[in-house]
């Protein structure tokens, strides 16, 4: 088994010059969810039936799911309760 990291996004928008008056937000990406799975398709998966909400894996705004290789090769992503 392997270890995926579900990578979601947070938008952050304050109404002021630090944003461009909110045309300018900014986008952090953080590890919202490890699961252990197979394969990539069953890990995602496993997220949805974990947060059922949640999680969507396809389109322009989807999650990302990234091994554990992967996520180390970016270190600019905060890794909230994930191992490093």
């Amino acid at each position: 088994m392997n270890t995926y990291h579900i990578i979601a996004t947070r938008r952050t928008n304050s109404n002021t010059s630090e944003h461009g008056f909110g045309d300018y937000p900014t986008y952090t990406d953080f590890v919202a969810c490890t699961v252990e799975a197979d394969t990539i398709r069953k890990a995602q998966n496993k997220a949805k039936k974990l947060h059922p909400n949640r999680f969507m894996f396809g389109g322009s705004c989807g999650n990302e799911c990234l091994t554990q290789t992967e996520l180390l090769q970016r270190p600019s992503l905060r890794l909230l309760g994930a191992a490093a």
